[in-house]
C-alpha cells in the first residue's frame, strides 16, 4: 500500500520552523521536503530572521524508514537464477567427494567450484546494482523526490487555478500567491 504523501505523517521528513515562525500548511512542507533555504530566506514579511546552521528538516519517525523502504527497488529475477547456480555449486561441491569417491570426483567438484563461484558473484553483484540508490546523503534522495513531486504538481495546480480564475495569472503570479498562501499570509479565497 502506498503511503498518502500529503499526510504529513506519512513523509519522511518533518519541518522544523525557527522560533516565532508561522508553521507551514501541510502542502508546502508535502511538496519541499528536504529544501534548504539559502541564507537569510524569509518566506513570509515580518518573518524573524532564522538563526545560522538551523536544522530546518528532521527524521519524522517509522515514516523515514518506510519512504526509503517503498521507494528501493524490488529485486530482480536475475538474483533468482545466481543464487541458484551458486547453491547447484555449494551441493556438489559438498556431495562430489562422497558420491564419486577420491580420483573421480576432481573433475565434478572443480566444475562446482566454478559454478559456486560464480553464483556468488553473480548475487554479489546483482545486490550492489540495486543498491546503487541508497549510496550517497539519503537527504539528497528526498529532496530529488520532492523536486520531481513538485514539477509534476505545481503545474497540474496551475491548471486547476487558471480554469477558476476570472484574470490569466502566470505561473509566477501563481507560485508567489501559493507560497503566501502556504505561509498564511492571506486569505484562501484570495489564493484559490
Amino acid at each position: 500500500m502506498q503511503p498518502d504523501w500529503d499526510n504529513p505523517e506519512d513523509l519522511p521528513l518533518r519541518f522544523n520552523p525557527p522560533d516565532g515562525w508561522r508553521t507551514p500548511d501541510s502542502q508546502w512542507v508535502s511538496l519541499y521536503q528536504g529544501f534548504q533555504p539559502p541564507p537569510g530566506w524569509r518566506p513570509y514579511s515580518r518573518c524573524p530572521a532564522a538563526p545560522p546552521n538551523w536544522p530546518w528538516w528532521e527524521e519524522n519517525g517509522a515514516a523515514w524508514y518506510t519512504f526509503f523502504r517503498f521507494h528501493s527497488p524490488p529485486p530482480t529475477r536475475s538474483l533468482g537464477g545466481w543464487f541458484a547456480l551458486g547453491a547447484a555449486g555449494l551441493f556438489a561441491v559438498m556431495v562430489s567427494p562422497f558420491a564419486l569417491g577420491f580420483p573421480s570426483a576432481f573433475i565434478p567438484g572443480g566444475i562446482a567450484l566454478v559454478a559456486l563461484f560464480f553464483g556468488v558473484r553473480g548475487v554479489v553483484r546483482t545486490l550492489r546494482k540495486q543498491s546503487n540508490w541508497l549510496h550517497g546523503d539519503p537527504l539528497d534522495r528526498v529532496r530529488a523526490w520532492a523536486e520531481a513531486r513538485r514539477a509534476e504538481e505545481l503545474p497540474r495546480l496551475y491548471e486547476k487555478h487558471r480554469r477558476r480564475s476570472v484574470r490569466e495569472p502566470s505561473f509566477a503570479e501563481f507560485e508567489t500567491s501559493m507560497q503566501q498562501w502556504w505561509w498564511r499570509e492571506m486569505p484562501a479565497t484570495s489564493a484559490n
